[in-house]
């Protein structure tokens, strides 16, 4: 038995700017992947992705954190304080029934009943990579420039003088990723997706990889030395974004589907 998958990412929609009705009419599909960058902020996404889950209740919808929704704008002021509020929001009554989103820290893929009596697993994740070499100033590196591990309240720093300036701190202030914070997502996300491949979806159920960042060609790793995820998704998708190709990955096929308007919202993945 086929189903049937549309991929979205990459809107950017603004906070206030209305959806374009073409952006909210989806092909004859069974299950929606939103794979961030939706919005330019994670309530705007997530407000496009109850949109759509309302529109059309018999569709399973997957939510990916994207750039967008994670990391702009958001410097959790614990380990995980993201999460956490996800994670109470999801438990709300308001919360669509045919929208799913995985906590980075669960070992288990989402299992999601389709409309065609199916039951898949998908495996939703930023996509962290394991960074083998860099030979630049890591500060010219997108994760540096972008991607904050959190912060780092006043009283623990040496002094409340900020370090090469003359500026005196009065809040805390955001520590910006380093390569072993990359590599800990790297590692976190890897050993479980082993299990998953390997307990999971080997003879149970079809499962559908998920990254924000692609393992191919991401313009985000540039000049970096990298590998992905040591696993075999032989005749499975892995769904990603930063590609207009599809290119065979880790035997899975890697595809994305970048962009608003009828084109991008034309596109259909069929799954035998």
């Amino acid at each position: 038995m086929s189903f049937k998958v549309h991929l979205i990412h990459d809107l950017y929609y603004g906070f206030n700017e209305p959806t374009d009705p073409v952006d909210l009419k989806m092909p004859d599909v069974d299950l929606v992947i939103l794979n961030g960058n939706l919005g330019y902020s994670n309530k705007r996404s997530m407000y496009y992705a109850f949109e759509l889950c309302s529109l059309y209740p018999n569709i399973q919808f997957v939510y990916n954190d994207g750039y967008t929704e994670r990391y702009r704008i958001t410097s959790d002021k614990w380990e995980y304080e993201y999460e956490n509020s996800m994670k109470i929001r999801k438990e709300q009554e308001q919360w669509p029934k045919n929208l799913h989103w995985k906590d980075p820290r669960s070992p288990d893929g989402l299992e999601i009943l389709l409309q065609t009596g199916q039951t898949i697993s998908v495996w939703p994740a930023f996509g962290f990579p394991n960074i083998v070499n860099y030979n630049g100033d890591w500060e010219d590196t997108w994760f540096y420039c972008n991607v904050s591990e959190g912060q780092t309240p006043v009283y623990m720093l040496d002094s409340d003088i900020l370090p090469n300036a003359n500026l005196k701190v009065f809040g805390d202030i955001d520590k910006w990723a380093s390569e072993e914070f990359v590599k800990q997502k790297y590692t976190e996300q890897h050993d479980m997706i082993r299990d998953w491949e390997t307990k999971q979806i080997a003879d149970k159920y079809y499962g559908i990889l998920v990254t924000h960042l692609s393992p191919y060609d991401d313009t985000r790793l540039k000049d970096m030395s990298y590998t992905g995820y040591n696993i075999h998704l032989h005749n499975r998708i892995w769904a990603t974004t930063h590609i207009n190709k599809r290119v065979n990955y880790v035997g899975a096929d890697l595809v994305a589907n970048p962009g608003r308007g009828l084109g991008p919202r034309g596109k259909v993945l069929e799954v035998d």
